[in-house]
């Protein structure tokens, strides 16, 4: 019987024979000599532990008081004996107390980890290594350079880039959704869906106090074009005449500026002041009655393709068009097409009185010629007139050529003649192709009365937003934004000019900067009143046709067919409604109040609700259609709810 009353008979073990060390020691080692050499650490320079431990997987036999006790009694003669005696053994179980430096190497809390010479190592003369208070490993110049790098300075760093790299991440992504496009609209060229602003020089801006306006003046006033919105400023009659302005008409040279305008380099100072600010000039060129026939091209045009819009047949059209070879000594129109473009950088040209050429057997060859010369970035602009005069069998041949075609938008008949005129528009032979050209609309002229004629001047604010509102290209005639009334004679000082009372001299907001400093005009009375705070409602709805593919755009091109996208959704008791749409983009619908009175309308048959955009006071505000209401003389542009 042992100390526990376990007997230690072999026949109660039930075994014959049993080796001597299950009977007399408690633990015995179940190891393989290879598994009990791989209980210790294998690091470089790192001396055996003592043997003097217990191992952590040694089964504990006794308490901790009664070891203490033993080992208090027994001698130093028992514990080398012990130690001998365990050495010779798998080393599991020790009876010995474990040394410091292994009871930290293997206590549960205790982490070993690479010390500084200075801190745990001390060579002696000899070369032996000392240990400190507590097991480190040593560090020679046997290991390896990275040792001794500063890692605490390294984990900083490398905190701090990849924080760094986070912030920067953070701040492109921040950066690239600040920089997305707020719109992305179908792209159209410049001249396509861009209002255009007609001016007569003479009665804009005068810089030299004759009291007749000229081209600096126009150059002077750049920026109010900027604020308009406007895509491109078209100058009427700017040529020399017999008695200019009032015989603007009669014109004897396309080569020049009347010296009362200024001169050419003029014409080219206006044109590049416009382009620094994205605005294209365009000029008038009237060629009747200053030409009464065409004359013969000076190009092989019938080597000259039918140019269209597309991109691949225009490309096609520049390369053939090089190829052709020169003939005659030129022509008038060609020659001044040439001048113009050389020495001024315009952008296009209106020619007018071309209905007079319309039965001419060297028209269709004329007009490729000069889109030829203008090339696919300048526009070639006809009259409607001119348009409808046309041999059936050669309209197809010169709209191929035309880039816009000037459609008069007559008010004076009401709503019925401009619904009218939009359908035949529309429904016409003018936005038939792809090829075919745009409509520019005019509601005001040279040659035309003003608007406000005998009417409120809210019959002008009212007729121009409802046409910026159509398809096509719109143009605003100068004066019109702010619905400038026709010059006032009341004494009959001007009756000899009363013909051009019409080009009454613009009305600004500024009383230091008046049209001239001059107190009376050489050739006109004073302009009568204008209303300047109608220009908010006119930049206001330029900017909505701007950004609005609805309205901007004159149609749906879809798989090669053009689809119209205006519908003039009712014409009666002076009430026009027109809708806007585009795919995928909001829709809007035109109310124009044409009559005297203020009127109450049911409109849910067309529309539910909607929310006021232009043309009213009441901007962004929510409307139903089962009671619209509206003024006399109003326009109200609504974008309908979907």
């Amino acid at each position: 019987m042992n100390h526990l009353q376990i007997s230690t008979d072999p026949t109660l073990l039930g075994a014959d024979l049993l080796p001597e060390s299950l009977t007399t020691s408690p633990s015995v080692s179940t190891f393989l000599p290879e598994e009990d050499a791989s209980t210790c650490l294998l690091l470089p320079e790192t001396p055996s532990p003592p043997l003097d431990f217990s191992h952590p997987l040694t089964p504990s036999m006794g308490n901790a008081t009664d070891n203490h006790v033993r080992d208090s009694v027994t001698g130093d003669d028992d514990q080398a004996a012990e130690t001998s005696s365990s050495s010779g053994s798998s080393g599991i179980g020790m009876v010995a107390p474990v040394g410091a430096g292994a009871g930290n190497l293997f206590s549960h809390n205790s982490y070993q980890h690479l010390r500084k010479k200075s801190d745990v190592v001390k060579a002696s003369q000899d070369g032996s290594m000392h240990h400190a208070a507590s097991l480190g490993i040593a560090v020679t110049k046997d290991m390896p350079g990275f040792v001794h790098w500063n890692w605490p300075l390294i984990r900083k760093c490398t905190f701090f880039v990849f924080l760094a790299l986070i912030v920067a991440m953070v701040g492109i992504v921040v950066a690239m959704i600040a920089t997305l496009p707020k719109s992305c609209n179908p792209p159209a060229t410049w001249y396509k869906g861009s209002v255009f602003y007609e001016v007569f020089p003479a009665s804009f801006q005068d810089t030299n106090d004759d009291g007749l306006g000229d081209i600096r003046g126009l150059i002077g006033r750049a920026e109010y074009f900027k604020a308009l919105g406007i895509g491109a400023v078209r100058l009427n009659s700017i040529f020399p005449s017999k008695h200019y302005p009032d015989h603007f008409q009669e014109v004897t040279s396309l080569l020049d500026v009347d010296e009362v305008l200024g001169k050419v380099e003029d014409v080219q100072k206006l044109a590049a002041t416009l382009h620094e600010r994205n605005i294209s000039l365009v000029l008038d060129l009237p060629i009747h009655p200053f030409l009464e026939h065409l004359s013969p091209p000076t190009i092989d045009v019938d080597r000259l393709p039918n140019r269209t819009d597309g991109d691949m047949i225009t490309s096609e059209f520049l390369r053939l068009s090089r190829s052709v070879t020169t003939k005659g000594d030129g022509t008038v129109i060609s020659d001044v097409l040439r001048f113009w473009l050389t020495r001024t950088g315009v952008d296009g040209f209106y020619v007018k009185g071309l209905e007079h050429f319309a039965d001419d057997p060297l028209l269709v060859e004329n007009v490729k010629e000069w889109k030829y010369l203008l090339g696919p970035d300048r526009i070639l602009m006809v009259g409607q007139k001119f348009v409808q005069q046309l041999p059936e069998r050669t309209v197809r041949d010169v709209l191929s050529q035309v880039d816009l075609v000037d459609v008069f938008l007559d008010v004076s008949n009401g709503t019925d003649g401009i619904a009218s005129t939009v359908q035949d528009a529309i429904q016409g032979r003018l936005l038939r192709g792809v090829d075919h050209p745009w409509i520019h609309w005019s509601l005001g002229s040279v040659t035309e009365r003003r608007l406000a004629s005998g009417l409120s001047p809210n019959a002008t604010l009212a007729a121009t937003l409802m046409e910026l509102t159509l398809p096509g290209t719109p143009s605003i005639f100068y004066g019109d934004e702010i619905s400038l009334e026709e010059a006032n004679d009341p004494k009959g000082e001007h009756v000899d000019t009363q013909h051009l009372h019409h080009l009454a001299a613009m009305v600004w907001d500024s009383a230091q900067n008046q049209f001239t400093s001059r107190g009376s005009l050489p050739w006109l009375p004073r302009s009568a009143s204008a209303s300047l705070h109608h220009l908010d409602y006119v930049i206001e709805a330029i900017a909505l046709r701007k950004r609005s593919p609805s309205i901007y755009l004159n149609a749906v091109v879809k798989e090669e067919q053009t689809l119209p996208n205006t519908d003039v959704k009712s014409n009666q008791n002076e009430i026009l409604v027109i809708q806007r749409w585009y795919p995928r983009r909001n829709s809007f619908a035109t109310i124009a109040n044409m009559g005297p009175k203020r009127v109450s309308l049911d409109l849910t048959a067309m529309f539910y609700s909607g929310e006021i955009v232009a043309g009213s006071s009441l901007k962004h505000e929510r409307v139903y259609f089962d009671r619209f209401e509206i003024n006399p003389l109003e326009t109200i542009v609504v974008k309908l709810h979907k």
